[in-house]
């Protein structure tokens, strides 16, 4: 186990991947804007908290544009989904596969609902029921949702997972990650 490692951009991260040779790659990002004129992708209308968990919408190339010309923080709001939009373009080029997956359906699935939980706490006990070795034991949020998109990428590879959309949630029962050392 590696990580975390701060790298620099898509090209860092493919670099860095590269020896592992990764079957799939679990991304934390939409892999895909939302079509013009709605609020969000299909696959995340999917999503609820009474069907599994809730999720922030993914904007359209206008309403990101948009968004892109306010001023101060609001302008870069959406960097993150951005940034993931050029990482799968980085990871299609080194001719990875790479999958769209969110680290909070993901714990829920695991875990189950945060129920008020502070999600720092609900995801540190989610990642620990996993029962890995080596895990840093003084994770951020990043760190733990980097790890819980590793897992679903392993879960997708064991064909133990439900697609939604273009999403990737494994199943509840999945015990099977990476090989414990």
């Amino acid at each position: 186990m590696a990580g975390p490692v701060r790298l620099t951009g898509p090209a860092a991260v493919v670099e860095w991947i590269g020896p592992w040779r990764p079957r799939v790659v679990g991304v934390d990002s939409p892999c895909s804007l939302a079509e013009e004129g709605k609020t969000m992708r299909d696959c995340e209308r999917l999503f609820s908290p009474r069907t599994l968990c809730g999720i922030r919408p993914t904007p359209s190339a206008s309403t990101l544009a948009r968004q892109r010309r306010k001023r101060g923080a609001a302008a870069t709001y959406y960097e993150w989904i951005e940034h993931g939009l050029e990482l799968y373009a980085a990871l299609r080029e080194a001719k990875l596969t790479a999958i769209d997956v969110f680290p909070t359906a993901s714990w829920t699935r695991w875990l189950g609902p945060r129920r008020g939980e502070s999600r720092a706490r609900w995801s540190s006990r989610a990642l620990a029921s996993r029962h890995l070795r080596g895990v840093p034991s003084h994770l951020g949020q990043d760190g733990r949702d980097a790890i819980g998109a590793a897992l679903t990428a392993c879960a997708y590879t064991n064909r133990r997972y439900e697609p939604f959309g273009e999403m990737v949630v494994p199943l509840a029962d999945d015990r099977r990650g990476p090989a414990r050392r």
